[in-house]
Parts: C-alpha cells; sequence; structure tokens
C-alpha cells in the first residue's frame, strides 16, 4: 500500500511540476501561431522545383 501512496503522490508532484513550468514559460512564447495563410505565402516565396521521380515502378 505505501508503494502505491508514494508513486502517486511522486506522479502528482512530477505531473504539477510540469505544469508550473508550462505556466511559467507560456510568457516567453507569445508569438502568434502558424496560419494557413502563412504557410501559403511562404510557399509561394519559395523557387519552383522540378518534380524527379525517385522510382520508375520496376
Amino acid at each position: 500500500m505505501t508503494i502505491i501512496v508514494a508513486i502517486t503522490v511522486a506522479s502528482l508532484l512530477s505531473f504539477a511540476a510540469a505544469l508550473v513550468s508550462r505556466i511559467a514559460d507560456a510568457d516567453r512564447h507569445t508569438n502568434s501561431r502558424l496560419t494557413v495563410a502563412d504557410i501559403q505565402a511562404r510557399l509561394a516565396a519559395e523557387p519552383t522545383r522540378t518534380y524527379v521521380p525517385i522510382s520508375r515502378r520496376w
């Protein structure tokens, strides 16, 4: 019984530490999320590439 309680307490402490670190780290990561329009703009800015097949299906 003691081992189950010890494992449960350790798990809860680990979860709480991870949660606190994520909350503390959240203020540093304030950049906006990537949107579909951002991705399309980046892809449009890249030069076109020629298609080179990897296999000829032999």
